[in-house]
């Protein structure tokens, strides 16, 4: 070391420094493979995003320059972003006995600026007489606010699985309280795309899975109105997922990491909790409602 002139001291640290990181490097790798699947998954979580910003320079130069910012999003924070946007559309609906109790029945989810919930079917029309036909019971909503308000059933769509109610208000809260409607997104869906369900019957519930199958059917629609023969398409009848069934609830909201409401649990699968309607479907069956309500744009 004494005999070393000055460049070979700096070129003898460069070396031992990119021994160090080789190193380095390679006993990470080691420790990455040898890691729980939990570990893993928790560093895979961490997503880049590049975005750019556009910087106004001096008034003596007329153009801009754009410059680019690294900034890390963590994938439990898009979750918690998708779950927070949400929380005021979801509603509990109970029902009451006729001995005076009040049990859960499902979620509801705020689809009109009116006060109309879309269920699943099954939390209505649970009781009959001797006869078979259905006994007419009470049911009530409550809100994340607190508040309950009585429910009468709109409308009820046996194949989707689907039942509407409208929330009644008093007349001094019409017009003054506001219900919150979610963002759908109708669009296409892909295999393996990242989902959230949000349930839960006394409390919240969250649970994170993938899109496992699109369940398609063939449908026969008209070319432009005409008389022609018309062209068969596929449409989206189901969206399964890897959730645990046991987690969710009837009624259990699917959300993309955007937020957006993309799916709604219903009886129409046989009580597969993790199998949900798209919301085109519950968006058309809402179209059927008498009165009329707004329809939500996508």
């Amino acid at each position: 070391m004494e005999g070393l002139n000055k460049q070979q001291l700096i070129l003898l640290a460069l070396l031992v420094s990119f021994v160090t990181s080789v190193a380095t490097g390679i006993v990470t790798v080691s420790l990455m493979d040898q890691a729980p699947p939990g570990v893993t998954q928790t560093i895979s979580r961490v997503v880049e995003k590049t975005i750019e910003r556009v910087v106004a320079e001096p008034q003596n130069q007329s153009a801009s320059v754009v410059t680019r910012e690294t900034i890390v999003v963590k994938a439990d924070d898009v979750v918690i972003e998708a779950i927070e946007k949400n929380l005021t559309s979801v509603v509990r609906i109970r029902e009451k006995t006729g001995d005076g109790n009040i049990r859960f029945a499902g979620l509801g989810l705020v689809v009109s600026r009116e006060g109309l919930l879309a269920a699943d079917l099954s939390v209505a029309y649970r009781k009959s007489d001797s006869a078979g036909n259905s006994i007419a019971e009470s049911y009530q909503a409550l809100f994340p606010d607190g508040r309950i308000f009585p429910l009468n059933i709109s409308y009820s769509d046996q194949s989707a699985g689907l039942i509407f109610f409208q929330v009644l208000l008093q007349d001094k809260e019409k017009g003054v309280y506001r219900f919150v409607m979610p963002q759908f997104n109708m669009g296409e869906l892909k295999l393996g795309q990242a989902v959230v369900a949000l349930s839960g019957d006394e409390s919240n519930a969250v649970s994170t899975g993938i899109i496992s199958n699109l369940v398609q059917k063939a449908v026969q629609k008209p070319i432009d109105n005409s008389t022609t023969t018309p062209h068969v398409v596929k449409e989206l009848v189901a969206i399964k997922t890897d959730i645990r069934a046991s987690e969710l609830v009837s009624g259990s909201i699917l959300l993309n990491l955007r937020g957006e409401v993309i799916g709604f649990n219903t009886g129409a699968f046989g009580g597969n909790r993790n199998t949900f309607l798209p919301i085109q479907e519950v968006i058309d069956a809402l179209s059927k409602v008498t009165p009329p309500a707004a329809v939500p744009e996508s």
